[in-house]
C-alpha cells in the first residue's frame, strides 16, 4: 500500500447535498417476484434513493455543498488555493467541472483547479491528494468536491439494467474543506489494481466506444470477493502502520456499497455494526461521496459539540481502494442539504420532447 502522513493539515468541515426527489426502489423494479424483492432488500439494504432531474448535474449538488461550507464561515473565496472535483459524471467532456465550480464559487485565479475521474474510492483519494498539495505548495486551504448522478439517465443512451446494478445507485455530492494548521495531521493509505478494470466498467459514451445503447454487466461476484478480502486487509495494514486499534475510533465509515458488504467488512475487522454508520437504505449507493454523506447523515444534525475520530474506507471502480483516519468537530459537520441549485451555461439542448424528465429517450429505437 502507499501510505501518506499529512503533517500540518486537517479536515476542517464536511457538507453534503442530495436531490429533493425521493425514489422508492421497488417502483423501479422490473421483476415483481416477491422473493426477488425480498432478497434484494436483504442483501443491499436499499429501500429509497435520491434521483436528480434532467436539469441538474453532480456539479450542481457539489456547488450546494461547497457553498454551504463557505456560508458557514469556514472559508472565503480568496483563501482557497486548491479545488479538486472527483466525479464520473462531469458536466462536459471538456473543460472539467471543477473549472465551472471555480467560477460559481467565485474562487480567485490563484488556485489549482482540476477534475479526477474516480468513483467509489474518491473520498480517500481526494482528501489525500488535496492534503499533499497543501503540504507542498503555498496554498492554505483546499476544497474537495465529490459527486455523481449515476441514477439519472442520459439522453441518447438506452439504459439497460444488469441484474440489479442499476437499482443500487443514488445521486448525491459532498464537499470537504482541508486547511493547514500546525499540530494537526491525518494519515491515508491507498492501493489500486488496473488488471480488474473490467469488473466495474461503463465503457460506452467515451472516445473509444462513442456510440452505444447499453452498458454491459460487471462482475458482481468478483467485486464482492475483492471487497471483503482487500478492504479488511488494508484496514489492518493501516492500523499496524499508525499504531492504532479498531477500538480507538468512534466510527468505521465505509463506502455504502450494500449491507452485505458492510456487515462482512465490519465483522472481519472487529467493529460492531452500531459503530458503522449506514445511509444507503435511504440514499442508495452514492459512489465516491458515500463516505462523507454517511458522516453528514449521522452527525449533521447533532446538537452536541464533540470531537469524533473516524476511520474511513472507500473502495470500488478501478479497482481502487483506500483508508483514511482523521478527527473533526461535530459542529463542522453541516446539516444535509436538499440541492435546488442549477447552472445556466447558455448552451442550447436538443428538443426535450425526445426525452423524459430524467434524460432517457422516449423512443430509443428512433436513433
Amino acid at each position: 500500500m502507499i501510505f501518506s502522513h499529512h503533517e500540518g493539515v486537517k479536515i476542517t468541515s464536511i457538507a453534503a447535498s442530495v436531490p429533493p426527489t425521493v425514489i422508492d426502489v421497488m417502483s423501479e423494479m422490473d421483476n415483481p417476484d416477491p422473493k426477488y424483492i425480498k432478497n434484494f432488500m436483504k442483501n443491499t439494504g436499499i429501500k429509497e434513493k435520491r434521483k436528480s432531474g434532467f436539469d441538474q448535474t453532480a456539479a450542481d449538488f457539489s456547488f450546494t455543498a461547497a457553498k454551504q461550507i463557505m456560508d458557514a464561515g469556514y472559508y472565503t473565496p480568496d483563501e482557497v488555493g486548491v479545488l479538486i472535483n472527483l466525479t464520473q459524471t462531469p458536466d462536459y467532456r471538456t473543460p472539467s467541472s471543477a473549472m465551472v465550480l471555480q467560477k460559481r464559487l467565485g474562487l480567485t485565479k490563484d488556485c489549482l483547479v482540476f477534475d479526477v475521474n474516480l468513483g467509489c474510492s474518491g473520498f480517500v483519494y481526494g482528501v489525500s491528494l488535496a492534503a499533499s498539495l497543501l503540504q507542498t505548495s503555498t496554498a492554505k486551504k483546499a476544497v474537495v468536491t465529490i459527486g455523481d448522478t449515476l441514477a439519472r439517465g442520459r439522453m441518447f443512451t438506452r439504459r439497460v439494467l444488469s441484474s440489479n446494478t442499476g437499482l443500487l445507485f443514488g445521486d448525491a455530492s459532498a464537499a470537504v474543506l482541508l486547511e493547514k494548521e500546525e499540530g494537526k495531521s491525518f494519515d491515508a493509505a491507498m492501493m489500486s489494481d488496473g488488471t480488474l478494470h473490467k469488473v466495474l466498467s461503463f465503457p460506452y459514451g467515451g472516445w473509444k466506444h462513442p456510440i452505444s445503447f447499453k452498458s454491459p454487466p460487471g462482475d458482481d461476484i468478483a467485486v464482492f470477493n475483492f471487497t471483503i478480502n482487500e478492504v479488511p486487509r488494508i484496514i489492518e495494514d493501516y492500523l499496524a502502520a499508525t499504531g492504532t486499534q479498531i477500538g480507538d475510533y468512534d466510527d468505521l465509515v465505509l463506502h455504502q456499497a450494500n449491507m452485505m458488504i458492510l456487515r462482512t467488512i465490519a465483522k472481519r475487522v472487529g467493529m460492531p455494526m452500531d459503530k458503522v454508520p449506514v445511509c444507503l437504505d435511504r440514499f442508495g449507493n452514492t459512489s465516491g461521496c458515500s463516505v462523507p454523506l454517511a458522516i453528514v447523515d449521522k452527525y449533521g444534525k447533532d446538537a452536541e459539540e464533540k470531537t469524533v475520530r473516524f476511520l474511513t474506507s472507500s473502495f470500488g471502480v478501478g479497482l481502487s481502494w483506500g483508508v483514511a483516519g482523521f478527527e473533526i468537530d461535530t459542529k463542522a459537520i453541516l446539516p444535509m442539504q436538499d440541492g435546488y441549485d442549477t447552472y445556466d451555461d447558455g448552451y442550447p439542448d436538443p428538443d426535450p420532447e425526445i426525452a423524459d424528465e430524467y434524460g432517457n429517450l422516449k423512443d430509443p429505437e428512433s436513433l
